[in-house]
């Protein structure tokens, strides 16, 4: 969807009578519903009149085409200005990233990302130059205009018109050299470059054909992502499928090849527990869906899970360049869907949907339904839900089984097109890792008393002294990944002074990771410090270490919970902390802190494949579980 398009000559035009700003903001209420703020309509009238200037001379073709914020399909991200035209007979297509920034710190071991102020808050946030690459490559891959023509090329750039690149050169530093080259950034000084630039690359205006044949066309995935998909998932040894899990893929294939032929909505959910292959199975669907042809994304709710994913697959990549690009394409968050673009995608596949949300904290509140499953449910022909509902930790989760259906129904999609399959069960894990998964459910929920035989395959021990157990985690993450977690009953003051320390059990201290919680499980020096749930759910690693807060604890008897001893910076119980927060009966308010606790804990105990080690803080809890191991 195009807001804006005309050629050169009528967009000067329409700058001098100064009419753009408010057209954009009258279309995008129009066509999306969507209100722009104050601060986005300057960056408007200031970025597009730099471009006016840049565009007002005679070398710079009248009939160029121009067009202001693109919205690309598949994805909530919207191109700022496009330009076409042809140079030798070839179509050609420029994509500008217009930038306010002032000035930009680099992040060191996160690739392609910088530190800038955004909307007045310092945010890490991606390089712009990768970003305006990103977008050409989208287009690349998934516009069947430009990738089954050889007669089209797409170029990209970046323009940061207020940028004195000589005082802040962290822009250019090396580290972002390699998508530098391909997608050239133009700063506050380079006017006079920039309309180099687009002279050279297009000479002949074509009056926006190329735009809007690229608007009007079909997206779909190219023969080169299928091929590529092919490669990087089904190639690789680390996404292969046990045997009722590959036919838990069949099924769902069959359910997508059925949507695909009668054109009705479809929605299917997948209920497993810890490790039983949910996000294996959910990278394999994605892999054959855009191989048959599929408009399909992956989505999820957890940054670390996306970043984690992304990077296994990356690593075994022998083109990092083209396939961080390609998966970033594929990949996304929960809170892309409240545009409500009815039936955009052919099918969405969301991994750990219990945490799916009403609506995240950056989406409007008149935008969309206020609830991420019905707006995913809206955008999707077929949407598949991996779920476990004992993986629930914050009173804002609201995925679970009997949700998903009734916002299904609220969507209009009819019972038999609502399919719940049987939980997974088979582990990718050793047997010994499935017996103690059994036994934390024995422990946590009064489950079946579990097979304990696991003692002897899965490495698992209850330490009484906590700097021991920190010891032996780091000692074992010298041969494998190992992380120690802890439940949030120590609260983050080191948050705002980072010489402070935040958990403190007798001489032990240590801070938390939560600053950097997005690649806790992917940097090896997390190890020297202590992560909570929010940075490993939908992980998993060798050993754990497990620190056992006081908000579990055992009265001799039986195992309780204890929400008051959670910490004041923990948000999970929030507007349930008191009954005067919330209109639900006490009873039920109880049940729910309760739940969110045990499934805190549910979620670290389960992280690890080898091992766990675990401490408690409540020595009546630790002697209960050594008396339930050898009973």
């Amino acid at each position: 969807m195009i807001i804006y398009k005309k050629t050169k000559k009528e967009f000067i035009d329409d700058m001098d009578q100064r009419i753009v700003g408010d057209f954009l903001r009258e279309e995008i209420k129009f066509l999306m519903n969507r209100t722009t703020s104050d601060s986005e309509y300057r960056s408007w009238e200031n970025s597009l009149s730099i471009m006016r200037t840049i565009l007002d001379k005679p070398e710079i073709d009248d009939e160029i085409g121009v067009a202001i914020e693109y919205n690309l399909p598949r994805s909530n991200k919207r191109i700022d200005m496009v330009l076409s035209g042809i140079n030798q007979e070839k179509e050609r297509l420029l994509i500008i990233e217009l930038k306010q920034w002032e000035k930009c710190e680099k992040v060191v071991e996160q690739d392609m990302i910088v530190r800038t102020y955004v909307a007045k808050n310092l945010r890490e946030v991606t390089h712009p130059s990768y970003q305006a690459y990103a977008y050409g490559k989208f287009l690349d891959d998934f516009s069947e205009v430009v990738y089954s023509s050889e007669n089209i090329e797409v170029q990209t750039c970046a323009f940061l018109h207020n940028y004195d690149v000589v005082k802040y050169p962290d822009i250019i530093d090396k580290q972002y050299e390699e998508y530098l080259h391909d997608s050239p950034l133009f700063f506050k000084t380079d006017y006079g470059k920039l309309r180099e630039y687009i002279k050279d690359f297009i000479p002949r205006g074509d009056r926006a054909e190329l735009i809007s044949k690229i608007d009007e066309g079909q997206i779909r995935p190219s023969k080169s992502i299928q091929n590529y998909m092919r490669t990087i998932i089904d190639g690789k040894s680390d996404f292969m499928l046990l045997d009722d899990q590959k036919e838990v893929l069949e099924k769902a294939l069959a359910l997508s090849r059925k949507t695909k032929k009668d054109g009705k909505k479809r929605v299917l959910i997948i209920p497993g527990g810890p490790g039983t292959g949910k996000t294996l199975i959910a990278l394999q669907l994605l892999s054959k869906a855009i191989q048959n042809d599929g408009n399909a994304i992956y989505c999820s709710k957890s940054e670390a899970v996306r970043n984690a994913f992304k990077k296994l697959i990356l690593d075994g990549s022998k083109d990092k360049k083209y396939t961080k690009v390609t998966v970033d394409n594929l990949f996304y968050g929960t809170s892309k869907f409240s545009y409500l673009i009815k039936n955009q995608y052919d099918m969405t596949i969301v991994d750990e949907a219990h945490r799916v949300i009403n609506r995240h904290q950056y989406t409007p509140k008149d935008r969309g339904y206020n609830n991420q499953i019905r707006e995913i449910i809206c955008e999707s022909k077929f949407s598949v839900f991996f779920i476990d509902e004992k993986q629930i930790v914050t009173t804002k989760d609201i995925g679970t089984i009997e949700e998903i259906q009734r916002q299904a129904r609220l969507e209009g999609v009819e019972d038999d097109r609502i399919t719940v399959f049987d939980p997974l069960v088979s582990q990718f894990r050793s047997s010994g890792a499935d017996d103690y998964i059994n036994f934390v459910d024995y422990l946590l929920y009064d489950g079946e008393k579990s097979n304990l035989s696991f003692r002897n395959t899965f490495d698992f021990k209850i330490f009484d002294d906590v700097q021991e157990m920190y010891d032996a985690i780091v000692e074992k993450s010298k041969q494998n990944s190992a992380r120690v977690l802890a439940g949030y009953c120590w609260n983050w003051i080191s948050k705002k002074d980072k010489e402070l320390l935040d958990i403190e059990i007798g001489n032990f201290k240590k801070q938390w990771n939560l600053e950097n919680d997005k690649y806790f499980m992917l940097n090896n020096e997390s190890i020297n410090q202590i992560g909570s749930v929010h940075q490993v759910q939908g992980l998993e690693i060798d050993y754990a270490g497990v620190i056992i807060g006081p908000d579990l604890y055992s009265d001799g008897t039986d195992i309780k919970t204890d929400w008051t001893k959670r910490a004041k910076s923990d948000k999970s119980l929030i507007n349930i902390k008191t009954e005067t927060d919330n209109s639900l009966p006490l009873d039920v308010l109880e049940m729910k802190k309760d739940k969110i606790i045990r499934n805190t804990y549910n979620v670290l105990l389960t992280r690890a494949m080898k091992g766990c080690y675990i401490y408690c803080v409540d020595k009546n809890l630790s002697n209960l579980i050594k008396s339930k191991i050898f009973e």
